[in-house]
């Protein structure tokens, strides 16, 4: 991967560089609203009963009556991204904003797949097995969540791999069913996109993930689904985001201060470096190559290799805490809150060490004592949309790298959860 790293000036494994990733965002507020409709066959126009209604991200869901009508009631006041989805169908999605007390109305048509009523060709992919592992491993994640966790329908995904991009693509023929037994969740997760770029180690997913709670065969386990939510919680994206809305990111265990990425001082330019590779391996043949430069005696071939292996970049921290308001600001024309900052956020978690799992990415790195969280936010935007449930509006403003960037699906919760403390 390029040098996109951190934490301070320190290389962890090989870091994945995650642009996150969800078509979800809700600003629960205070009171509560409703949402009715109908849901038809744009074509026929006939009901599409049992068709899945839900609010993105959420465990707020409900299926259409036979009829194709549907209601969600008690909904939480706010923006919420409404889902529409029924197999064979593509799935319709429709930003609302429900005011305290409000009742919206809507009729969906929804139309039939492309493919649906084509004749289905199966074919067998020699490479699934492999290309699933790396799905799973850079989707569901390689946590001990993501060890308790299955997809119950892996077979509806297909893969695609190009060799000349050096990119893995997947797409699903139906919402993937995901049982994370760790947290206690059913996710049903509407993909819309997966890629991943081995040349970079850069992944991007996006989707429609609806949460239902499963139901706990004792009181015991239900204690433990408590625990470890509370857990996947702390130190979370979405407990950082929260907590930067609510301005109290040191109280709630959050040191944030401002990372800068400079050329690396001890890595000459990259021209000089392959002219030195090119003059070494010369050499090595028998060629006379006349070369003299003061202050750099040696001109082999393992110091020109060498230095080709530094990082092009290093990262300069700042020791200052950074303002609110060189973060967060209200927009004056949306009275949103908007998530505006230069340069990289080293963002570093105080009450939580690395799991084990982080510090093993890298095989044959030099093993080391956990330390604290650290993860590296930086913006692809002049700036972005922050809710007050931590969640960023637009999923392509952004991006992740360092222990986010390593906890992925497994330790996801719905954004209407609420920590409670042990």
């Amino acid at each position: 991967m390029p040098s996109f790293f951190f934490p301070g000036c320190r290389k962890s494994g090989s870091l994945l560089l995650l642009l996150f990733c969800f078509f979800s965002a809700s600003a629960f507020g205070q009171g509560m609203g409703s949402i009715i409709g109908t849901v038809v066959d744009a074509n026929t126009k006939q009901p599409l009963g049992f068709a899945t209604v839900f609010i993105a991200q959420t465990t707020y869901g409900t299926n259409a009556a036979e009829n194709g009508t549907f209601k969600l009631a008690a909904l939480p006041a706010g923006s919420h991204e409404l889902v529409v989805s029924f197999l064979g169908y593509e799935s319709v999605s429709h930003a609302v904003t429900l005011q305290p007390g409000q009742q919206l109305s809507f009729r969906f048509e929804l139309s039939p797949k492309a493919n649906a009523l084509q004749e289905v060709v199966v074919r067998v992919d020699p490479d699934w097995k492999g290309n699933y592992e790396t799905f799973f491993q850079n989707f569901i994640g390689r946590s001990p969540n993501a060890a308790a966790t299955e997809i119950v329908n892996a077979n509806a995904l297909h893969f695609k791999f190009d060799a000349q991009e050096s990119t893995l693509t997947a797409e699903a023929d139906e919402e993937l069913v995901i049982e994370n037994k760790a947290l206690g969740y059913r996710l049903y997760f509407g993909l819309k996109a997966f890629e991943m770029s081995f040349k970079d180690k850069r992944v991007f997913h996006a989707g429609y993930p609806r949460f239902v709670e499963m139901k706990p065969r004792s009181k015991a386990q239900q204690k433990r689904w408590a625990a470890a939510r509370l857990k996947a919680y702390r130190g979370s994206m979405m407990h950082f985001g929260r907590a930067l809305y609510a301005q109290n990111l040191e109280a709630e265990g959050f040191n944030v201060r401002k990372l800068r990425r400079i050329p690396n001082p001890n890595r000459p330019p990259e021209q000089e470096i392959q002219a030195g590779i090119r003059r070494a391996r010369a050499q090595s043949k028998g060629m006379v190559v006349t070369y003299v430069k003061p202050g750099r005696p040696e001109d082999s071939l393992s110091y020109w290799l060498r230095m080709s292996r530094l990082d092009k970049q290093v990262a300069q921290l700042f020791t200052g805490a950074i303002p609110y308001d060189q973060l967060i600001r209200k927009d004056t024309s949306t009275g949103q809150t908007r998530l505006q900052f230069t340069d990289f956020l080293n963002v570093v978690y105080t009450k939580e060490r690395e799991e084990a799992g982080f510090l093993s990415q890298n095989t044959f790195g030099a093993r080391r004592t956990p330390t604290w969280q650290t993860s590296l936010l930086t913006l692809l935007e002049p700036y972005t949309f922050l809710e007050p449930t931590g969640m960023i509006l637009n999923p392509y403003s952004h991006l992740i790298e360092g222990y986010w960037g390593w906890e992925k699906l497994a330790e996801m919760l719905p954004l209407d959860y609420t920590p409670t403390a042990k």
